[in-house]
């Protein structure tokens, strides 16, 4: 098996990352109130410690999109264009995990801005 540099390693991730973005809309939209949520909180001038739980939270979001999208990738190469109903469980158990991200960071974004926006 041939050994990786570290250098590859970062560069194969950045290319998933790039695929990602230039392929999955959503990964887009998340990228987009991401990057519209942590203007946000530099404009309000929220804690270093709220910024710092609003990273994590845009990370979490972004990374359980990701990982959709690669187990979504590998099941349609391994399945083929065939329906099966296995296959649409695990994709719509994966999806709702996404969802699940995705309502826990408005969550998050409402409790941490709303007592900002309220002064």
């Amino acid at each position: 098996m041939e050994k990786r540099s570290i250098l590859n390693s970062f560069r194969f991730a950045l290319a998933g990352l790039r695929f990602s973005l230039r392929n999955q809309r959503n990964m887009r939209i998340h990228i987009i109130i991401g990057i519209l949520v942590v203007l946000a909180g530099i404009m309000l001038k929220i804690s270093s410690a709220e910024m710092a739980i609003l990273l994590l939270t845009i990370t979490f979001v972004i990374v359980c999109e990701m990982v959709n999208t690669a187990l979504e990738l590998s099941l349609d190469f391994f399945n083929g264009k065939k329906y099966h109903p296995s296959v649409k469980m695990i994709k719509d158990i994966a999806a709702g995990g996404v969802l699940l991200a995705s309502i826990n960071a408005v969550i998050v974004g409402i409790i941490i801005f709303s007592r900002h926006i309220i002064k």
